[in-house]
């Protein structure tokens, strides 16, 4: 009998994304950049200000750390296997989504259980029409700071199971962190949770 290929087969080894991301970060050199884009992230964090400011802020340094990063990603407008994970986001974001989509948004208390991330696991986002972000402009911190460093999106297909999936990601914990402390008095939880699937 004729054993059949997978219909999805990791192609690229652990250690060949590595490799491929460790590259693209020395490539990058984040480090030793004279206009670090992370102090602006953390600067605005530091900022007093309402969260609405605090939030619009945090964006404009998110987009300027966006434009260093992805030459050096293997993030591309259209690709969307990340809109097929569990996005946590907090009330803040969902307002300014709300706004932007003109869509209403259901209000949440606390915090979303740990097993948010296997419920919308492969859901794709309420947001994502064609394989693109339709609220680019207002897409959550959890979306931003997600980085894709190797060269190829293929270790980023949900059809691998995440035992064999190697996706080497840019470390931003300290600011992703810093988000969740800012924004720690609101309510969270996964964008499909505040803007149920139809």
């Amino acid at each position: 009998m004729v054993e059949l290929i997978k219909s999805v087969e990791v192609v690229y080894s652990k250690a060949q994304a590595e490799a491929q991301g460790l590259t693209n970060l020395k490539a990058m050199n984040l480090d030793a950049m004279e206009d670090d884009p992370r102090y602006a992230f953390m600067a605005a964090l530091e900022r007093d200000i309402p969260a609405r400011a605090k939030l619009n802020q945090l964006k404009k340094a998110s987009d300027q750390l966006t434009r260093v990063v992805i030459p050096h990603s293997a993030c591309r407008s259209g690709c969307s296997y990340c809109c097929n994970i569990s996005a946590v986001i907090c009330e803040s974001e969902a307002r300014a989504i709300a706004k932007a989509s003109g869509r209403q948004m259901k209000t949440l208390q606390g915090v979303p259980s740990p097993s948010v991330r296997e419920k919308w696991h492969r859901v794709p986002c309420p947001f994502l029409k064609k394989g693109r972000c339709s609220v680019y402009d207002e897409r959550p911190m959890v979306c931003r700071l997600m980085f894709n460093m190797a060269d190829t999106p293929e270790q980023c297909n949900t059809d691998i199971p995440s035992s064999d999936s190697h996706v080497i990601t840019l470390n931003l914990k300290q600011l992703e962190h810093g988000f969740v402390a800012a924004f720690a008095h609101e309510a969270w939880g996964d964008i499909r949770d505040f803007f149920p699937p139809s």
